[in-house]
């Protein structure tokens, strides 16, 4: 039970994972040579930079190796080379020469071999202890061979001196050339060998140039060993901690930046190795590590930021659940029917009839009515570019109809038309008639007309523009190349974040709104929200507020000994109790109320003792001091 527990606790930590996989990783890598292609390919690149020119190997090709090998060998041996290496397989007879040296037709020497290392013709393999011949290579240069070696291409191909067999036998060469050299003699390389894949010979097809290289790397003792798996294999767990140390603590740009710049860094260590140390540091599978833990890393930190910002969402979702949140305009369905209730509940009208302009036309087609039915309109016309609408864009606002629009229109009746505009955009027009009475202001209801007609377009492009925006980013090719097939959590965190901000402003504008001065103090007698009253109260009566708490607050206002405020405010934090207290500032007499505000048992943790969020300071003016009631409305403005 207690390793299932365990193993459920490690289930969710997934950096533990994320290091244990790279951990496998380094440690398989390095058993198996699971990267060896990408070592390879780094080294036949690293090892195409930097030429010598100098190299005491020489090569000597024949046209017809058969037929003048004897005289050859002869003219050669004249020259005093150190070494005669012949490689041929054809049917000649050795001759018996000191230092001249047949590996393929003499038993006695082992053939010379370049191994493939990951397609590339690049490895002298070790010597095989249990082999009944002698090394061509140890018998020349005297080389043990007791581990794989890589070749060193640093010689230019241009500097290894080739010569002809006929421009040897025509003595048209220099002694200093040949004197105290190895000299390798094959047979002239035909056009269709087999590909060589080396640095520097690709293209080249001649095995007798890559045994060249083999001989001059072994003869200079520059060829190149391979770092050992075990130093390896902490280099690269080295490596891994440090990455994840830096990829947590850095942004997802600098974490690019770090990888690139560890991966620049050991090439060139990788370089500065196989030339001075002749020790070949396996960049290509560091590269990969490198990079396997950058994405990893990256993953993991996708995972643990979609888990947080769910839990969020969640959390947000639960705290928000039971509380209303009327739908905002444009999330409406439809735009007109909030319009409709708006103008409803403000303006007194006889009818009302809105039209919408058909999008890319000049065409008009009517949406809503109030007070009468949609086929009331008697004007047959629907192009806003006549009139009546025609008259209404050209006054910017409110016009007067003189031709009726309406069906059964009284004498009294005055119809208007105003257009809906906004930003330059023809969103529609607004058909409105009023029967005016003895108090009506012509001037007055055109000018508040014009104000709503001006918030209802508004609204209109608004509305368009947000639905417009929706439908191209609902387009499913746009949602696939913006990665948004599904909703992504950072959209469902802004979402929840908005209705708390909703929620949030809108209490803020109610409780700002209140008009007794109001503080709230937490049980540590910091000061948590004010309002616009307590400002200019604070003010008035010279209160450092955000310097005070609730018990200098208390005692300075009701001239209370210090004993009895803290009596008070512990009766009304034990008990979450409602006290009225006398406050007398400045000669202005309030009625303090004192108030505990009180939590649930589920928010205790979060650092509330008793349960009590704080305690909330009302001063109420006497009614004494309260001024006359009034409403502020004009009985002349009810009809306007």
């Amino acid at each position: 039970m207690a390793v299932a527990q365990r193993l459920l606790l490690l289930k969710n930590h997934h950096i533990f994972w994320l290091t244990l996989g790279l951990f496998a990783l380094v440690v398989i890598n390095n058993v198996l040579n699971l990267f060896q292609a990408s070592n390879a390919y780094f080294y036949q690149k690293l090892a195409s930079f930097g030429e010598t020119q100098h190299t005491n190997i020489v090569l000597i090709t024949s046209k017809n190796l058969a037929k003048n090998h004897s005289e050859l060998i002869e003219k050669i041996t004249e020259y005093n080379p150190k070494a005669v290496i012949v490689l041929s397989n054809q049917n000649i007879t050795p001759s018996i020469t000191n230092r001249v040296y047949y590996p393929i037709t003499q038993s006695e020497y082992c053939v010379p071999r370049v191994e493939m290392w990951s397609s590339y013709h690049m490895r002298i393999p070790a010597n095989d202890k249990e082999s009944l011949c002698n090394s061509i290579w140890q018998t020349v240069f005297g080389y043990e061979g007791q581990q794989p070696r890589l070749i060193d291409f640093k010689l230019a191909v241009s500097a290894l001196p080739k010569f002809s067999a006929e421009r040897v036998l025509s003595s048209d060469v220099m002694s200093e050339q040949l004197k105290n050299k190895v000299i390798i003699v094959g047979q002239t390389s035909s056009a269709f060998n087999v590909n060589i894949h080396a640095p520097k010979l690709t293209g080249l097809n001649d095995p007798l140039l890559l045994m060249a290289y083999a001989a001059d790397s072994i003869e200079k003792t520059t060829s190149v060993i391979e770092l050992r798996p075990s130093y390896s294999a902490l280099i690269e767990l080295a490596l891994v901690i440090s990455l994840l140390f830096s990829f947590q603590k850095l942004a997802v740009i600098y974490s690019f930046v770090i990888a690139l710049a560890s991966c620049l860094f050991w090439v060139v260590v990788s370089y500065l190795g196989i030339v001075f140390a002749a020790v070949y540091i396996p960049v290509g599978q560091y590269i990969i590590v490198i990079f396997s833990t950058l994405f990893s890393a990256l993953i993991v930190r996708k995972l643990s930021e979609d888990k947080a910002l769910t839990g969020v969402v969640n959390n947000i979702q639960q705290k928000m659940m039971g509380r209303f949140f009327p739908q905002t305009f444009i999330e409406q369905a439809s735009p007109w029917d909030p319009i409709i209730q708006l103008i409803s509940q403000q303006l007194d009208l006889e009818k009302s009839i809105f039209l919408a302009r058909k999008e890319d036309d000049h065409r008009i087609v009517e949406i809503r009515a109030i007070n009468c039915e949609l086929d009331n309109i008697q004007e047959m016309r629907r192009d806003y570019k006549r009139s009546p609408y025609s008259d209404a864009l050209k006054a910017l606002g409110i016009v007067k109809i003189s031709r009726p629009f309406f069906k059964n229109v009284l004498n009294t009746e005055i119809e208007f038309m105003v257009p809906l505009v906004y930003a330059g955009d023809v969103r529609g027009f607004w058909a409105l008639s009023v029967i005016p009475n003895e108090t009506f202001d012509r001037h007055a209801f055109e000018k508040n007309v014009n104000k709503f007609a001006a918030q209802v377009a508004e609204l209109l492009f608004h509305y368009h523009i947000y639905k417009t925006t929706q439908a191209k980013n609902q387009n499913l090719l746009n949602r696939l190349v913006s990665f948004r097939l599904h909703e992504p959590i950072d959209q469902q965190v802004k979402r929840s974040l908005n209705d708390m901000e909703q929620k949030l402003t809108t209490l803020e504008l109610v409780f700002n709104h209140t008009r007794c001065a109001t503080v709230l103090f937490n049980l540590f007698g910091q000061v948590v929200q004010t309002n616009a009253a307590l400002e200019h109260f604070a003010k008035q009566h010279q209160l450092t507020i955000f310097e005070m708490t609730a018990l200098d607050l208390l005692c300075h206002s009701c001239a209370l000994d210090s004993e009895v405020a803290k009596g008070k405010l512990r009766y009304v934090t034990l008990n979450k109790a409602d006290i009225h207290l006398p406050a007398v500032l400045n000669n202005q007499h309030y009625v303090l109320n004192i108030k505990a505000i009180h939590t649930d048992g589920s928010q205790t943790a979060s650092g509330e003792p008793f349960q009590v969020s704080g305690i909330l300071f009302e001063f109420l003016d006497t009614f004494e001091n309260e001024p006359q009631l009034d409403d502020g409305f004009d009985e002349t403005l009810s009809e306007q």
